[in-house]
């Protein structure tokens, strides 16, 4: 029954089309994504201080549009910032496999890749309008639906952009992710996809209350953020340098993915009921618990163990996480997940400036102490006494 409900899903106006956009959208990021670096430095030459700038500047702007975006969403949901977040995607990408000076990617890093990474939090805010609309469990199993599907994607990105730079170096990786980028606009334009209005009767008034209300979540899920993209570096970077090699980082990053996509399945299977946070609470407990093993156990085998716990975490939060902050403010799904997505991108620059100054200063394994801590108190942020009891 659980199964069949599931596949329902796809009978929910525009769900279908908005789920392979995000499949084409992740799988253009995740392409692109793990070759950005490499290119900055390796084709263009960028210093360390200009490779931060770099990987930076579109984080930065990206929370302001997204913030922008998301506001314009539930005011009056049109679909025109969705496709020019698309057309910045494929114009960014594409720009990625010709220029050639270090101004020109920082100046595209900061208009196009900012613009372009409100698509995420937009796409999930107009199938929240549709799902909304047939209530239930059917909304926690579409949103499962979706995180699940973008997993996927960033599971089998990486090795496609392999492919490609095999094949084409790093012009053949960007062109690639800019015809996936363009195959989502299309997919977006000619599926028919439509932003629907909230219910107004249930739409939050943001008065201090509501923001206190929802700081807690987004506190914490900004924890979960840097712990997962700080954790990423410092395994990275211990691996390589002292307990196996790149093929290992591979490996582990690919075995969690597709952990993620299993657990993730669950949910859409059979959605929790009740209050979340206590689940939630389980997976930064586990998110610690992967942090603690390689410092008790430093071995590669700790990590490889150590996926399971870490994958179990992410699936758990990344699911729940969105659903906890859409529940906290009904009939605001533009703000709600453009709030969730800005906690991607400050987790991004705070992993970005902490990796480097504590690594400076304590080395790359107390990275995995750090990331520990900010785990617990991540869970723990979640039972603030401003927070609100949400079901989802």
């Amino acid at each position: 029954m659980s199964i069949r409900s599931s596949l329902a899903l796809f009978r929910v106006p525009s769900f279908a089309p908005v789920l392979l956009a995000i499949l084409l959208a992740s799988l253009a990021e995740a392409v692109a994504g793990s070759y950005m670096a490499l290119l900055a430095v390796a084709k263009i030459g960028m210093s360390p201080l200009e490779l931060s700038a770099f990987l930076t500047l579109s984080a930065v702007s990206g929370i302001a549009v997204t913030t922008v975006f998301g506001q314009r969403h539930d005011r009056n949901p049109v679909m025109w910032p969705l496709l020019v977040a698309f057309v910045a995607k494929a114009v960014g990408y594409g720009l990625c496999a010709v220029l050639t000076e270090t101004w020109m990617l920082l100046l595209n890093a900061f208009f196009l890749f900012g613009l372009s990474s409100a698509s995420f939090a937009l796409l999930f805010a107009i199938a929240k309008g549709y799902l909304d609309r047939v209530g239930g469990a059917a909304v926690q199993r579409g949103m499962a639906a979706l995180r699940l599907t973008s997993s996927l994607a960033w599971a089998i990105g990486p090795a496609l952009g392999a492919g490609l730079v095999a094949v084409w170096s790093f012009e053949g990786v960007f062109a690639g992710a800019a015809v996936l980028a363009l195959l989502a606009l299309f997919l977006v334009i000619f599926g028919r996809i439509e932003a629907v209005p909230a219910d107004l009767g249930e739409r939050a008034k943001i008065t201090l209350d509501v923001v206190l209300a929802a700081a807690p979540a987004v506190i914490a899920m900004t924890a979960f953020h840097l712990v997962m993209f700080m954790g990423s570096n410092a395994m990275s970077i211990v691996v390589i340098e002292e307990l196996g090699t790149a093929t290992d980082v591979g490996l582990l990053f690919s075995l969690c993915a597709a952990l993620e996509v299993l657990v993730m399945a669950i949910f859409v299977i059979r959605p929790v009921e009740g209050d979340t946070r206590w689940l939630l609470l389980v997976g930064f407990a586990l998110f610690a618990l992967y942090f603690v093993m390689p410092i008790i156990w430093p071995t590669l085998a700790s990590l490889y163990w150590g996926q399971i716990p870490r994958a179990i975490a992410i699936g758990i939060i990344s699911v729940l996480g969105m659903a906890y902050i859409q529940g906290l403010l009904p009939g605001r799904a533009g703000i709600a997940s453009a709030l969730f997505g800005n906690t991607m991108s400050a987790g991004f620059l705070l992993s970005g400036l902490g990796t480097g100054l504590w690594a400076e200063g304590f080395g790359y394994w107390s990275l995995f102490i750090v990331c520990a801590v900010v785990s617990l108190v991540g869970g723990a942020v979640l039972f603030w006494p401003k927070s609100r009891r949400v079901t989802v």
